[in-house]
């Protein structure tokens, strides 16, 4: 004859069975889009870092040419020289 007991014991063991995997899976789940979150941040940062370092090189740039037009001694204070202007034109740092 079948005890109930049994009965509730499988139904149990089933149960606690279905709930360990399910917390198993979950997650793992969880921590595979949590990897590929960090990972799209991670791309994302180093774009823009690289955006940021070359802006940064043009400012550079286009400060060494203002230093350099600069330099250059004045013949008129009311105006810049030809030569002056020329330099500066040579690079417009401008979008």
């Amino acid at each position: 004859m079948i005890r109930p007991w049994l009965i509730i014991a499988a139904l149990a063991m089933a149960a606690a069975s279905w709930a360990h995997g399910f917390s198993t899976g979950s997650a793992r789940i969880e921590a595979r889009y949590t990897a590929a979150a960090l990972a799209q941040a991670q791309a994302m940062a180093a774009a823009q870092r690289r955006t940021l370092a070359a802006e940064q090189s043009a400012r550079l740039l286009s400060q060494a040419l203002e230093d350099e037009a600069n330099a250059i001694p004045d013949d008129a204070p009311a105006c810049l020289s030809g030569d002056r202007v020329r330099l500066l034109k040579t690079y417009d740092a401008t979008p």
